[in-house]
């Protein structure tokens, strides 16, 4: 008999330290209560994700809709073109 062979059997006569009759039972408990946490953090953190994507699409919008910016000169009230006159913004809205 081996040095092995010796310490495998001295090994299984030895009682064992916890009781391993209820493993499987507390294994699969384990499992089940970590999908359980799982969907419960996933409807948890709904709120939040709508919030944010309402943020990130009001904030692409907003860059998307802004007009490009025009160069005005100091003397343009006074020159043929005005686009800044109350006629002309009324012209383009109606």
């Amino acid at each position: 008999m081996t040095e092995v062979d010796r310490l495998l059997t001295r090994l299984s006569e030895t009682p064992a330290s916890t009781d391993l009759s209820q493993l499987e039972a507390d294994v699969w408990n384990r499992i089940d209560a970590q999908r359980e946490n799982f969907a419960f953090s996933l409807v948890r953190t709904l709120p939040l994700t709508a919030t944010f994507f309402a943020l990130l699409m009001g904030f692409a919008t907003a860059v998307v809709s802004t007009p490009s910016q025009q160069d005005f000169h100091d003397m343009a009230v006074f020159s043929a073109n005005t686009p800044l006159a109350p006629s002309t913004l009324l012209a383009k809205h109606s």
